[in-house]
């Protein structure tokens, strides 16, 4: 796919910026790829793009989940492209308190989640507001995680490993008091020996 060059105008609003600078605007397109913001001052439209990982520290199916058209935003400037699309790419989330760093210092925990998602590899638990961690199949019966729990299953889990650059945390059964405890009772959660 080709672009058009960017207009001398663009250009030129796009060079006063830099990494860092904060800027404001209107959404005015969302898109799977993530979405295009109307910049106050530009001179063309959709001058900033947020790609989906910068829109919100939330897992996201869709960047509809996160921003909707006509949203006014302010975002963070993470880079510049002046020569090829011309746009500046945003971010949201840089403006916003990083909540997987708080989850370093509770490394070794034993906490209480629900399950939000089976997936073939393991069981996603919800910890706090969207922040989910993974409980993989590894910890399991080998029944696997569509045999062993239901979506909406409380859940007792230690925090077992937090990457805050790649935004996951590993949860684990092993260590907590009740291993595997769940809200339901009629099928007991057990971890495989």
């Amino acid at each position: 796919m080709t672009y058009p060059l960017p207009s001398k105008a663009l250009t030129k609003f796009l060079m006063t910026l830099h990494p860092g600078d904060v800027v404001a605007g209107v959404v005015a397109g969302i898109e799977i790829f993530g979405a295009f913001v109307d910049l106050d001052g530009a001179p063309e439209a959709s001058a900033g793009f947020i790609p989906p990982p910068e829109l919100s520290w939330s897992w996201i199916s869709s960047c509809h989940e996160a921003v909707s058209l006509g949203q006014h935003v302010t975002a963070e400037v993470l880079a510049l492209d002046t020569e090829m699309r011309g746009q500046a790419v945003l971010s949201l989330v840089a403006l916003q308190p990083n909540p997987w760093s708080v989850w370093t210092d509770r490394v070794g925990s034993v906490v209480r989640g629900r399950v939000t998602k089976l997936v073939p590899f393991g069981i996603f638990v919800d910890l706090d507001d969207g922040t989910a961690g993974l409980v993989h199949c590894s910890e399991l019966p080998p029944a696997g995680p569509e045999q062993t729990v239901r979506i909406g299953d409380e859940m007792i889990v230690r925090i077992a490993e937090v990457d805050v650059p790649m935004r996951r945390i590993r949860l684990s059964l092993a260590g907590t008091d009740d291993v595997g405890a769940r809200s339901r009772t009629d099928a007991p959660l057990s971890t495989a020996e």
